[in-house]
This record gives structure tokens, sequence and C-alpha cells, in this order.
């Protein structure tokens, strides 16, 4: 689980943003602070992997707080940051990036934008530990992984439509599909059907196995959960 600390000096909107994380599979909320001071204060006990900061902290401003938990003694340089703010200007945008802000997203917004942000960065997870050694392909995939999902999430309305027939037809097949399988039964392309099935994997509604052949790359093969749960017994 992804250990995740909300911070936000308002109460109610913490509450809210805090509900939303624990909607994503492999999220965990692990507290929540509403000032600069008990964000600091919890780092060591609550030993978060993730921090949702709010910028408009009553104590001290969202940037000097990321600052200050990227130096080495603060016990948090490690620790990924999404910061979540209403600031709108350029030079906030550019100071998070500066101090290691993994995503910068702005309020208001509802539940499926920061889904999308917490489902790319489980996505970007991983990736990394899957790692051994890198080469530049797999290093361009890291850095592409945050904004694939954005752009995704900006599509039309008909990539909904897609994205839900895609997992209709595997809830509906008590076995496994390729993506030219998929793409077949619902005349879309491949690569399509290929960037759905991604999206659906990364979100946990599917599960995707490696078919290797006698020659050749593996084929990869799709599952809806439902249908390894209903398997299972």
């Amino acid at each position: 689980m992804i250990r995740t600390l909300v911070v936000d000096d308002d109460f109610r909107v913490a509450s809210i943003h805090a509900a939303y994380v624990e909607k994503v599979p492999g999220f965990l909320v692990i507290g929540k602070a509403h000032s600069a001071e008990s964000l600091v204060a919890g780092i060591g006990p609550l030993r978060p992997d993730l921090i949702l900061l709010d910028l408009y902290l009553p104590d001290h401003h969202g940037l000097e707080v990321l600052k200050r938990l990227r130096q080495p003694a603060s016990g948090a340089s490690e620790v990924d940051v999404i910061v979540i703010t209403a600031a709108s200007d350029a030079m906030s945008v550019r100071s998070a990036m500066q101090c290691g802000a993994i995503h910068y997203l702005l309020k208001p917004f509802g539940f499926p934008a920061l889904q999308d942000k917490l489902i790319a960065y489980r996505e970007m997870c991983r990736q990394l530990q899957a790692l051994r050694q890198v080469d530049q392909s797999s290093v361009d995939r890291l850095y592409a992984t945050m904004s694939e999902r954005a752009r995704a999430s900006a599509s039309s309305s008909h990539s909904t439509y897609t994205l839900e027939a895609i997992e209709g037809l595997l809830a509906q097949n008590s076995g496994e599909l390729s993506a030219s399988e998929v793409a077949t039964s619902l005349g879309v392309s491949r690569a399509t059907a290929q960037r759905y099935l991604t999206q659906l994997e990364a979100a946990g509604r599917i599960t995707m196995t490696l078919r290797y052949g006698s020659a050749g790359r593996p084929e990869h093969r799709y599952r809806h959960q439902r249908s390894d749960v209903s398997g299972a017994g």
C-alpha cells in the first residue's frame, strides 16, 4: 500500500481529499495535517510514501515546506509530493517542479482528476520496483507515465465509452483476451485497445499475464478481476 499523508489547512477539504484517496486501490491514508508544523512533526511517526500538499498553510507557505522536506536532515527527502493548490501562477508551478514535486493539481477538482494522478503515480512506482537496470527506453517510459495518464483523462467522452466497452467485454469473458482479440471484438484499432487495457490494468480493474510461445516476444493476456475471483473457488 502507498502510505499517503493529506495536507490542507481546511479540515473539510482535507477530509474530502482523504476520502478520494481511499477510493483508489493501492493507497492508504495514514493521516491528515492542517499546518506546516503538524506536517513536519508527523513525517517521522507516520512514514508516508506520498504527501498531497496544499500550498496555502496557516504558518508557512507550502513551497517553503517542500524545500525543507528536500533537505537531507529532514528525514523526508525521499518522500514523493503531489502539490494540490489553488495557486495558478507560473512561478508557483516552476518552484514546485524545482523542489521535486511529481505533479501539480489545481483546485477545485473532482475525484477523477485526483484519481488519474494517483493511478499514474502508482504505475510509476510499479515500474521503478520492477527495474534492475535501466536503458533509455525504460527511463523515457518512467518520465512519460504521468503525462500519458493526463492525456488519456483529457480525451473525448468517447474514450469513456471505449474504456467501459473494453472492461465490459473482459467482464463477460471467463478467460483471457489479447489486445488484438479485444480490438477485433469491438472494432477498434489494436493500439487503442492496448492503450485502454493498460489504463484498466493500472487502475487495478483487470490483470495481465504473459503467455510465452515457441518464439518471439511473449503475448500479453488480460482478464477481468471478477473473472479471477469467480475462478478462485
